[in-house]
């Protein structure tokens, strides 16, 4: 029974804090307008039609994610997509959960739910609003990593689960790359502890053989490796977790950070363990854990859900010996008031997220500060056809919104889409570097919505070719001189109206 109760109470609360905070990522734009073509017209797609900028064949690693993002929008709306966010969540937790207990199996199964709570905070900053398809990677991270852990205690038939697992995983998210990592850093550290690591070896063979499977054939696992190699360092998730401009940011991931890195040094000079005795596995998986976590802030996720589930022994080992030290009461009233502090815990993280689930307004919301939804309306409602130059990271929801009337100059698609070397002009454009406006030159823009934040605004401000014809806190709408008319509609505000057609769109097929 208590079991049971731990379960449901962690699985309430994970689903009812991803109820409480709704708001569209960049990217899921994209991710309908492909999951609409699978569902639509049972086929993946495989060139752009989106921009007006050169693309080459459209590798959608995330094409069965669209899938399912589109199908619950369609089939269960925008409360689906809420709700399948936190039972995604829910899922990666009761994995790390499950995997700890491996090493449990009888009497001290692990029900400290304010441990994993913990986790899922952690973690929940770098999972990012809404749904994402990196949600899929992190769940099957954390079942490659269970696999793998049952795999060393010596139930290796297992083992034959991750190839088929991969399979579906490859066509699901590209950061399928992950697990081949994961299997990698199994192999070396057996290797390192003396132990069999032939089976590792096969079942990585075999997991890259399934990768094979997808609509796109060679060039697809081509494109996926080439893709984990590529810099990244103008896009946000891909920079380092310290840098400059996030030094205040993902506080509860750096906290977690600080906690388990010196949980497991405390725990090793404590216990003297010596190389030999060392589990270079376990080791080595944390350590590269801790160094991606720090260099990029997409793999926080990875650091929090792996790092806190082979660190939860050494963890409660150490708070273990500091709290069996402190005893103001006898042994009958210890376990009174360990009872009550339970129940009360429970109680609490029940009612912070049970509100949410039942909540009859959950919804996908959008604000000014976050997209041009006035400007994107503004464009529409004035018929302003053609070329949009437009944001890297307003260009999925401008082509959601505007498509077949505009098409976008590029968006977070990116190597999925474009040459890399278009997101570099792009940069050089909004910051005014080197040969700024060639881009503008290179390919015919018909209408332009730039941000206030970036130094370009001032630029187009001043220049001639180009005429204001909105404006607001977030950005401005640019035409071409000659093509400026004396008088514009201007589109609603509030909150009320973009919201209710948040999901509306022009695409067909």
């Amino acid at each position: 029974m208590k079991k049971i109760l731990f379960l449901v109470v962690l699985c309430i609360f994970c689903i009812g804090i991803c109820c409480g905070y709704n708001y569209p990522d960049n990217d899921l734009w994209a991710r309908l307008i492909a999951g609409a073509h699978v569902i639509e017209k049972f086929s993946v797609l495989k060139y752009d039609f989106l921009s007006y900028t050169p693309t080459h064949t459209w590798y959608d690693h995330e094409w069965g994610a669209s899938a399912i993002f589109y199908f619950v929008l369609k089939y269960f709306g925008t409360n689906g997509l809420i709700i399948l966010r936190g039972m995604l969540c829910a899922l990666i937790v009761f994995v790390c959960y499950k995997t700890v207990e491996l090493r449990n199996p009888k009497s001290t199964v692990p029900y400290n739910i304010l441990y994993f709570a913990f986790m899922f905070l952690a973690a929940y900053n770098a999972i990012g609003p809404v749904i994402r398809c990196l949600l899929f990677t992190c769940l099957f991270f954390s079942f490659f990593l269970y696999v793998l852990e049952r795999a060393r205690l010596g139930k290796k038939k297992t083992l034959l689960l991750l190839p088929f697992i991969m399979i579906f995983w490859g066509n699901i998210h590209g950061g399928c790359i992950s697990g081949l990592g994961l299997i990698g850093l199994y192999i070396l550290g057996e290797f390192l502890n003396k132990k069999p690591f032939k089976e590792y070896i096969y079942v990585l063979l075999a997991c890259l053989l399934a990768l094979f499977v997808n609509p796109y054939g060679i060039n697809y696992v081509k494109f996926l490796f080439s893709a984990a190699l590529m810099k990244r360092d103008y896009i946000t998730e891909w920079v380092s977790s310290f840098h400059n401009k996030y030094l205040f940011q993902y506080i509860r991931y750096k906290l977690y950070l600080v906690v388990m890195v010196l949980t497991q040094i405390i725990y090793l000079i404590k216990n003297k363990i010596t190389y030999e005795k060392l589990d270079k596995t376990k080791i080595l998986i944390i350590l590269v854990m801790t160094y991606l976590s720090i260099t990029h802030i997409r793999h926080q996720t990875f650091f929090v859900f792996t790092v806190g589930t082979l660190l939860y022994d050494e963890f409660y080992f150490l708070y273990n010996s500091v709290t069996s030290k402190i005893k103001f009461f006898n042994e009958d009233t210890s376990k009174t008031i360990t009872l009550l502090k339970e129940i009360c815990v429970y109680f609490i993280l029940f009612m912070v997220s049970f509100p949410y689930i039942i909540s009859l307004n959950k919804e996908i919301r959008i604000t000014e500060s976050k997209y041009p939804r006035y400007a994107i309306e503004f464009i529409k409602i004035n018929k302003l056809k053609g070329n949009l130059f437009i944001n890297f990271d307003w260009g999925s929801y401008a082509a959601y919104k505007l498509y077949p009337d505009n098409l976008i100059v590029m968006d977070g698609r990116y190597e999925e889409v474009y040459d890399p070397k278009l997101l570099l002009q792009m940069k050089d454009f909004h910051l005014v570097k080197n040969d700024w406006y060639k881009i503008i030159r290179e390919y015919r823009t018909d209408v332009m919505v730039s941000g206030q934040e970036y130094p370009v605004y001032e630029k187009i401000l001043e220049n001639p070719e180009w005429k204001l014809v909105f404006e607001n806190n977030l950005s401005g709408v640019f035409v071409p001189s000659n093509n400026a008319k004396d008088k514009y509609i201007y589109p609603p505000a509030g909150n009320e109206y973009y919201n209710k057609n948040l999901f509306n769109t022009n695409i067909k097929f």
